[in-house]
């Protein structure tokens, strides 16, 4: 079989070219294995060719691509050295907010991680790469964003606490006796006084304001009315609870307007005054009340009375 295939390669061809004219055919002769020899060298030839050129193609299409993934990788780390300057401007609000609100006590001021956010060696590592150009470093990126997404989070829960700082100082405030019950004259102060009845000394643990009979009572706070009706010696009065510990009584009045359990708004009129129940003349007799003890009134009144006797 051997030399069947050493005598099929060493055959040899006779190749003859003939010119258009007269000139002498050329004539040469080339084996069998020679022809093959260069077909499988030219073949080999073009699949290197091909090779090479698809190798230069897939590199040029990867630094493209590693091109394009530095430039996204450069844009989300700007994005996110931004957001972190972002959260240090809202650090300083929530600072600053705290101030204003004079939340200084331990239960109001909470420090959430101490100064937060990235530490100083990862915002410089951060800033040489976006500035050097020394490569997109994915570890340091996450480590950013978690810190970013830590302080993010514990501001979220600082403006909360902060929202319902503010809400429960609303209601306080709404609830806190800071208007006038009633126009007219203060009459007898809180504090020692001589009855107008009785002629004895005795602690007056109320505001009365002189009036004329009809003169509408008003509601100083918010709040629930838990009683309206007679009172003994008050007449037909009013109690109002505002929470927050705070309440206020409203008596002697001729006409009530509300009911127990009704909700009242500061301002709101419940009552007219009158002079019922053990008084000398129509007049309001209101009491403030805060953690059941009896309280001076104008000590919560944001302003002075139109007609006072002292």
């Amino acid at each position: 079989m051997k030399k069947g295939i050493y005598k099929w390669f060493g055959r040899r061809l006779t190749i003859l070219l003939i010119p258009h004219d007269k000139s002498r055919p050329l004539r040469t002769t080339i084996s069998t294995g020679f022809i093959y020899s260069i077909s499988i060298l030219w073949i080999f030839s073009i699949a290197y060719s091909v090779f090479i050129i698809s190798r230069k193609i897939n590199y040029r299409e990867t630094a493209i691509a590693n091109r394009v993934l530095r430039e996204k990788a450069e844009y989300f780390a700007k994005s996110l050295e931004k957001e972190r300057d972002l959260i240090c401007e809202l650090r300083e609000m929530d600072t600053r907010l705290r101030g204003l609100l004079h939340m200084k006590n331990p239960n109001d001021i909470i420090e959430l991680g101490g100064i937060g956010g990235p530490s100083i060696n990862d915002q410089l590592a951060l800033s040489s790469v976006l500035q050097n150009g020394n490569g997109f470093n994915e570890e340091l990126f996450n480590m950013n964003l978690n810190e970013l997404e830590r302080e993010a989070w514990e501001r979220k829960q600082s403006f909360h606490e902060i929202s319902d700082f503010v809400t429960y100082k609303r209601s306080e405030l709404l609830a806190t006796p800071s208007i006038w019950p009633i126009f007219g004259h203060v009459t007898s102060s809180y504090g020692w006084r001589r009855h107008p009845l009785t002629t004895r000394g005795e602690f007056h643990y109320a505001v009365d304001i002189a009036n004329l009979k009809g003169t509408p009572v008003r509601a100083t706070a918010d709040g629930r009315v838990v009683l309206a009706g007679w009172q003994g010696t008050y007449g037909r009065s009013v109690m109002i609870d505002h929470g927050h510990g705070f309440s206020t009584r409203y008596a002697h009045n001729s006409t009530i307007l509300v009911k127990p359990g009704e909700k009242v708004k500061r301002g709101q009129i419940i009552a007219l005054s009158g002079n019922t129940g053990i008084v000398t003349a129509p007049h309001l007799h209101y009491e403030v009340w805060y953690q059941g003890k009896p309280v001076n009134p104008l000590l919560y009144v944001k302003s002075k009375p139109v007609f006072a006797n002292r």
